[in-house]
């Protein structure tokens, strides 16, 4: 599964745009109002189209879409994203009709930006040293740090 989560529009809002790999398979959109919030296409064709056209409308892709990075292998999903300080990984077995919320989420604040993204390139170095593979690779420059001050803390500590 592919997922783009964008924000824009007027009044600002939110969309995602999923793609669910399935040439026999339907999609459907879930709407708020004139605004699609949700939006599930089953052709990648239909789905690179939706993600440009909401990109020209002036919609960006947030911080969490864009770290988003899913791996597998035969019966195992793994996914990871960056949001903020916090690291997310979603894991679990691939079965017949699984969605983006089966398995288990782990969540875990870092300290600072730094640390977390530290944690996120560890993360998937790891899964790939294990198997995984990485599924709808792109490349995202994550930047590791803003120029905000550290938060205090402890010598040592996460």
């Amino acid at each position: 599964m592919l997922l783009r989560e964008l924000v824009g529009g007027d009044p600002l809002y939110a969309c995602k745009l999923i793609f669910i790999d399935d040439p026999t398979g339907f999609g459907h959109r879930g709407m708020d109002g004139e605004n699609v919030v949700e939006h599930v296409i089953t052709k990648t064709a239909d789905f690179d189209q939706a993600v440009a056209d909401k990109l020209a409308e002036g919609f960006t892709e947030t911080e969490r879409s864009l770290a988003r990075r899913v791996f597998a292998t035969a019966d195992k999903f793994w996914i990871v994203m960056l949001d903020g300080d916090t690291l997310r990984v979603q894991l679990g077995g691939i079965r017949v009709n699984w969605r983006e919320s089966s398995g288990q989420t782990k969540n875990k604040l870092f300290r600072d930006r730094e640390r977390a993204v530290a944690a996120y390139r560890k993360a998937i170095e790891g899964k790939r040293a294990e198997g995984y593979r990485e599924k709808y690779a792109r490349n995202v420059p994550i930047p590791a740090a803003s120029n905000e001050p550290k938060k205090p803390g402890k010598k040592g500590s996460r």
